[in-house]
């Protein structure tokens, strides 16, 4: 048994290609999609048991059991690394660590699952992305991912929210132009000519848009667009549309949407379950040359149900029900609103536990050797709270036998046992994913007796892994007070800090033979980081080596490799340090392969200045500085990792090398392509400043004066504005 956690998306909308309306999908997306496998061959196996795996683990999260349930989530990533369950664990986990707040895991979860051949799940990776991205406050990355959402997957629900979050990276940045440009497109992905069937959530705002290009005429005559829209149950409202963002061919409108009796003409659209909703828009000059055409389109308004145990208001979900006292079901859906009546709703309640397997001495782990058993079940009717609420509620009683053979599965009771699980299961027959039944598990800890008091019997922490858990934090913050205290310059106490946390990473590493590998690494890291608090470079790169030795699968080689060659090269061993970033470009994976070519270029560019300054001083005269090298790795950087933030910056060096060497025409060129590929670049107000000058060297006054204003509008408070104001004067001379 197992339930899927969806992403509902609130809002629906109606769109025209030039007369044609259609309403947006207020869609959610189904996370994972399986097909049950079942067959002779291994693969179809090997499918069944992952998704099996996978199911029981999101089950277990889902009703508080998290610890169990995200080592088996976890187990299908590691044991069925090329299942489709395997890239649904890997959106699971990322989900799971974004809630945690702990962005950096999420993102190597997303990352694994970007490789789906399900195009929902790929645009759920990299928006997820660009969320953990923006809240590390690393808005380049954010920008990145966030623009390939819109890009690459422009009808997804995905998309209209990607321009949300790049409008807010924009705001953050004090970029306010491109956040306002960015936040009028939010609403603006819509799937045009959709010719299947449409559904919006029902109870929540619906959203029109129409796409016209002989609206302008609107605006001339300051008129006023209206659309008209009615349900099936009866009700009939007008919207008024108003101009989309900067645009002259798109409007865009709402209404509101709630279960109830039709009053037409008082704003509201009031529905009943499974309602149809029909716009109608006249076309007053199709294409075709009609005219006066109406155009209809409808969308089907569905509610995705949410059932759960509550307190006596049904408000809070509570998870322990108490024996021979009310427990509160509540499950609300709007599709069972079909009569002006209190309507009604059937759920089944059962009681269950978990007993050994008898094979169980062949499992690989305890959760295979476990089975959930049912111990007694009831149906139970729901009623609607109120007419028109969508909201079915009910109560039962939990009622405790002394003995498994007193059950009778067969009275109107549900009997329970100590230890056992109180679940209520209520299956959404039409949701916004579509037809297919959705079963819904809540579940709820029976609890015997009164709850005493709690009180702290000791405090001494006598398991391995809790002992270094606990260890580990206390050398991180020792770790943070070292840092603190080494960037204002009080070594002595930096040195005190790192060396008090470098005691508690000893003792973990000293019982590493019983602690689990996670530990491990992230001692490993903590201890490295620790000794370059202390400047012991060395010690830092042997542990290093030691981490890639034990472990050379772990998601933290490539910070480790980085690590000891950011050490080499402010060490000024140029080559040893080159030789490690190409070896961390070559490992399979890694997310530090762009901005590794970054430093080699850096490197390069490092080195040819040293040379410059070796040969002049034996010379005794100035000696040019040679480049070429250094361009070569910008240009492989922007070449081989054009999504990256570093690209954008490669590409900059490039610019800014083609104005010092007079290049004016390749600067220029280069700046075009600049714009176009990296739209929310932080350095974009300086690649204006360079392209004013280059327009004015080669005689383009009006590009130099678009530019210089465009800088100024866009970017009012950048350093180089003021500089900008100066050459705006005298390339207006130019132009009189």
């Amino acid at each position: 048994m197992s339930s899927k956690k969806t992403m509902t998306n609130q809002t629906g909308m109606i769109s025209a290609t030039s007369v044609m309306a259609v309403f947006l999908l207020a869609c959610s997306l189904s996370h994972a999609a399986f097909e049950s496998s079942e067959g002779p061959d291994e693969d179809a196996k090997m499918e069944f048991k992952a998704k099996t795996q996978f199911d029981k683990g999101v089950e277990l999260m889902q009703t508080g059991e998290t610890e169990r349930g995200l080592k088996l989530v976890a187990d299908v990533v590691r044991m069925f690394p090329t299942s489709k369950a395997c890239l649904a664990a890997r959106l699971h986990l990322g989900r799971h660590y974004l809630d945690k707040k702990d962005f950096n895991l999420a993102i190597r979860h997303f990352r694994g699952a970007e490789a789906s051949a399900d195009e929902a799940q790929r645009a759920e990776a990299l928006y997820q992305i660009g969320i953990c991205h923006y809240n590390l406050g690393a808005y380049a990355k954010a920008f990145v991912s966030l623009r390939r959402v819109a890009n690459e997957h422009p009808w997804s629900v995905y998309a209209n929210q990607a321009y949300y979050y790049i409008g807010l990276c924009h705001y953050k940045l004090g970029h306010w132009a491109k956040a306002v440009d960015a936040l009028e497109l939010v609403g603006t992905s819509v799937p045009m000519n959709v010719k299947t069937v449409v559904r919006a959530e029902a109870g929540q705002r619906l959203f029109i848009k129409v796409h016209d290009k002989d609206l302008v005429v609107l605006l001339d005559q300051q008129g006023e667009l209206t659309i008209a829209i009615s349900a099936e149950s009866g009700d009939r409202e007008e919207v008024v549309l108003r101009r989309l963002g900067r645009t002259v061919d798109h409007f865009i409108g709402s209404i509101r949407t709630e279960p109830g009796t039709p009053e037409p003409g008082d704003g509201v659209l009031q529905i009943r379950g499974t309602d149809k909703v029909t716009s109608s828009y006249v076309d007053e000059n199709t294409l075709a040359g009609e005219l006066n055409k109406e155009v209809l389109s409808t969308v089907e308004l569905v509610s995705t149900a949410v059932a759960a145990f509550t307190d006596g208001a049904l408000r809070e979900q509570v998870k322990g029900a108490f024996v021979g006292s009310d427990t509160f079901v509540r499950v609300k859906d709007l599709d069972h609103d079909r009569t002006d009546e209190r309507d009604t709703l059937p759920v089944r309640i059962f009681t269950r536990y978990d007993r050994e397997k008898e094979d169980a001495a062949e499992a690989a782990s305890y959760e295979e050797s476990r089975e959930v058993v049912v111990r007694d079940n009831l149906s139970l009717t729901l009623a609607e709270t109120s007419a028109h609420s969508g909201v079915f509620a009910g109560t039962v009683v939990p009622v405790q036998v002394s003995d498994p053979a007193d059950v009778n599965t067969d009275d109107s009771q549900i009997s329970v046992l100590k230890g056992d699980e109180l679940c209520l299961q209520y299956v959404d027959d039409l949701h916004i994913d579509g037809s297919d039944p959705r079963k819904l598990t809540a579940s709820a800890k029976v609890l015997i007796g009164q709850i005493k008091d709690v009180r702290v019997e000791h405090r001494v922490v006598e398991t391995p892994d809790l002992r270094a858990q606990k260890n580990v934090i206390e050398a991180n913050i020792f770790l943070r007070l070292g840092q603190l205290f080494k960037e204002v310059g009080l070594r002595r106490q930096a040195n005190d800090q790192a060396g008090r946390g470098l005691l508690r990473i000893d003792d973990v590493l000293g019982m590493r033979e019983n602690l689990d590998r996670k530990i491990l690494e992230e001692a490993f890291s903590v201890k490295w980081d620790l000794l370059l608090v202390q400047d012991r470079l060395n010690e830092a790169i042997a542990v290093c080596q030691t981490l890639m030795q034990m472990f050379p699968d772990s998601t933290l080689v490539d910070q480790a490799l980085f690590r000891i060659a950011e050490a080499k090269w402010q060490s000024q061993s140029y080559q040893e340090a080159i030789q490690l970033f190409n070896g961390l470009i070559a490992l399979p994976q890694s997310e530090k392969k762009a901005e590794a070519q970054f430093c080699i270029a850096k490197i390069q560019e490092e080195l040819a200045v040293r040379r410059a300054e070796q040969a002049q001083q034996n010379r005794g005269e100035s000696v040019p500085v040679d480049k070429t090298a250094a361009l070569t790795a910008y240009k492989r950087c922007a070449d081989q990792y054009p999504d990256s933030p570093f690209a954008g910056e490669s590409l900059r060096e490039i610019v800014t090398y083609y104005i010092e060497q007079l290049d004016y025409p390749r600067a220029l060129e280069l700046l075009e392509q600049i714009f176009q590929d990296h739209p929310d670049a932080e350095f974009l107000d300086k690649m204006l400043q360079l392209w004013v000058v280059a327009a004015y060297r080669v005689g383009q006054y009006p590009v130099a004066k678009e530019k210089a204003e465009q800088l100024i509008a866009e970017y009012p408070d950048s350093e180089v504005a003021a500089k900008v104001k100066q050459y705006l004067g005298i390339i207006d001379g130019k132009l009189n």
